[in-house]
């Protein structure tokens, strides 16, 4: 009997939605498996960082990539770089020596099957989830196999980035994890782009919504039916279906960087002492040479500030799973409520933006904060042991996925800020 474990992912996919009138195969599965209801995302909640945490069962302050964009050493300042486009990897490596500061499920299952991940969604949120070539990463903007080889066009496929383009990366991931030739990965990650995709583009439970859940729960419906062939050839298969993170109704826009240089707390739109990363619901903020001298009028700012949340100061980052170090010294969310939208779905938030990150526009969805949906993605697992048909409502987090599936294969959990879920 080979063990294998399949991770699948809708991204942004809200936990209240997962219901049976709208994702038939989710919630068919979630009656047959282990349905995990206290589950939490992480801060910010954002696809990239939350793939690092997934793939490392860390923190971000633990594995190093703190959101979606992320300052990093420049000169005298700090330069903010977006995590998500394809070059980044080397961007970070080229500053620290290393990408992650912690090893992620394709390192340490390299030599126990290896893994195999398939992403539609952004390339940095791809990339992280092996950043160091240990396993293959298959992205529309490249793929790559052990030792990060370029893999060539009939070696991986090249998807459009909608609900098709997730189809079409379903229907090859299924044909490659049950390949009658080849005994496949271990591991094997499918992460879709929608419903998020289609979140970002329409209001929170509209038409447009609603089919994006409708899509993701397909490709699940497929990939379930994969699960079932490939137990039926005795593979002991544990299958994981999850969120990343939700999504709440954009109710405005604050440029925080803007507004410190009005206030005079950053000498420029394009000062380095004082550098802001928006994350939609949230904000980093760096700090280096004269800016380190500014952080207690910073953050006064910040606490007075009508449209800023939480503000979380130096080692008080913990509390929200960041950590200060090279420069990073504040972390803040913006304001969120439960007033509900047009169309009856709960949760808006400010999102903190700049020229480079404009944010979505009011109305639409977005995500990034501690708003309660936003931070409430679904988790779902079946087989390995799982008890089935059962429930759970104890505090689970992004971070203990790692060591779930790393106690499958009978591998260590060291370094993990993550524990393993209840079976039962």
């Amino acid at each position: 009997m080979t063990r294998r474990a399949i991770l699948f992912v809708a991204d942004g996919h809200r936990d209240d939605f997962l219901r049976p009138e709208l994702c038939p195969n989710l919630a068919g599965f979630a009656d047959a498996g282990r349905r995990f209801h206290n589950h939490t995302g992480n801060f910010p909640s954002a696809t990239r960082a939350s793939a690092a945490s997934i793939a490392t069962g860390c923190w971000p302050g633990t594995h190093g990539l703190h959101g979606n964009t992320m300052g990093l050493p420049s000169g005298r300042g700090t330069v903010i770089h977006d995590v998500g486009a394809p070059a980044f990897v080397e961007s970070l490596r080229s500053v620290f020596v290393r990408t992650l500061k912690a090893r992620t499920l394709a390192e340490r299952l390299a030599p126990h099957g290896g893994s195999l991940i398939a992403s539609n969604v952004s390339p940095g949120a791809a990339y992280f989830q092996d950043p160091d070539g240990h396993g293959h990463v298959v992205h529309r903007a490249g793929s790559f196999g052990p030792g990060r080889r370029p893999l060539a066009p009939d070696e991986a496929p090249v998807v459009s980035h909608d609900a098709a383009g997730d189809m079409a990366l379903c229907e090859w991931f299924c044909d490659r994890m049950i390949d009658d030739d080849d005994d496949g990965p271990a591991l094997g990650v499918l992460w879709l782009s929608d419903p998020d995709l289609s979140m970002h583009a329409d209001a929170l439970g509209s038409a447009r919504h609603l089919a994006g859940i409708a899509a993701a729960d397909a490709c699940f419906g497929k990939l379930r039916d994969t699960v079932d062939a490939m137990r039926e050839t005795g593979d002991d298969v544990l299958l994981i279906a999850c969120s990343d993170h939700g999504q709440e109704t954009v109710i405005g826009h604050v440029a925080i960087g803007d507004e410190l240089v009005a206030a005079g707390l950053k000498d420029g739109p394009e000062s380095t002492e004082v550098a802001v990363a928006p994350q939609g619901g949230s904000g980093l903020i760096y700090l280096a040479g004269d800016g380190v001298e500014r952080l207690d009028k910073i953050t006064a700012f910040l606490d007075a500030h009508p449209f800023v949340g939480e503000v979380f100061v130096g080692a008080a980052m913990r509390a929200v799973g960041q950590a200060e170090g090279n420069g990073l010294a504040i972390a803040f969310s913006m304001t969120n409520d439960t007033q509900k939208n047009e169309n009856g779905v709960s949760g808006r938030i400010w999102v903190c933006t700049s020229d480079s990150k404009p944010g979505k526009p009011v109305g639409r969805g977005s995500h990034g904060g501690l708003g309660r949906w936003e931070r409430h993605p679904f988790l779902i697992a079946g087989g390995g042991d799982f008890a089935p048909g059962t429930h759970e409502n104890g505090r689970t987090r992004l971070i203990d996925i790692a060591p779930t599936i790393l106690r499958h294969f009978g591998q260590p959990r060291d370094g993990m800020d993550g524990l393993a879920l209840p079976l039962d």
